[in-house]
């Protein structure tokens, strides 16, 4: 489901999730409607967030690289997959999920909200998980990064990995393509 960006804040119920898409917001706003860049997060925004969080890096081949973890996520996958690539992390059931979700925050670009449910190697039934992913920007601009927000609703099956994720419900919150492709020398204008 599509949904204006205005509306990003009214879906988000776990505070984690709101803290960052505030901030996420505000930077947006900040920067003249165009996708924050890495370097503008301040996590003391968001710090309840903090043992949720992951960043992902897109490298010039296109490959996902695991950028940073937050505890919570290093916990789930069982060890910190940080500097790896989604290939090396993930089952081949999970890969394309993953990958297909990712190349659409960055390549539309949008913010994704999911929940998802998601098995693990020793655990049968399925651990839920809510999840929001935003772009980021590179220092050139580029949207490159991946910036999200992942709570798995039970602990059972940390250390376990994913095997399978299964998505519930997704809503996509379009970036306007003319406020991220704007030439970067030309003053802002008022709409």
């Amino acid at each position: 489901m599509t949904r204006p960006l205005a509306s990003l804040l009214e879906t988000l119920t776990l505070p984690g999730h709101r803290a960052v898409a505030q901030h996420w917001l505000a930077l947006y706003g900040a920067a003249g409607n165009r996708v924050p860049a890495l370097s503008s997060l301040d996590p003391l925004q968001f710090s309840a967030a903090l043992p949720d969080v992951w960043i992902v890096d897109q490298d010039d081949d296109g490959i996902f690289r695991f950028h940073l973890l937050g505890q919570n996520m290093i916990d789930w996958h069982g060890s910190n997959p940080k500097g790896l690539t989604f290939e090396e992390v993930y089952t081949q059931t999970v890969l394309p999920v993953v990958t297909a979700m990712v190349r659409q925050v960055i390549d539309r670009p949008a913010i994704c909200h999911q929940h998802t449910l998601s098995t693990t190697r020793n655990r049968l039934s399925p651990v839920p998980a809510e999840r929001i992913a935003l772009p980021l920007a590179d220092t050139d601009g580029r949207i490159r990064r991946l910036f999200g927000v992942t709570v798995y609703k039970t602990r059972d099956g940390h250390g376990d990995g994913m095997i399978r994720s299964d998505i519930q419900s997704e809503q996509w919150y379009p970036v306007a393509e003319a406020e991220i492709h704007a030439d970067e020398s030309a003053p802002a204008t008022a709409d």
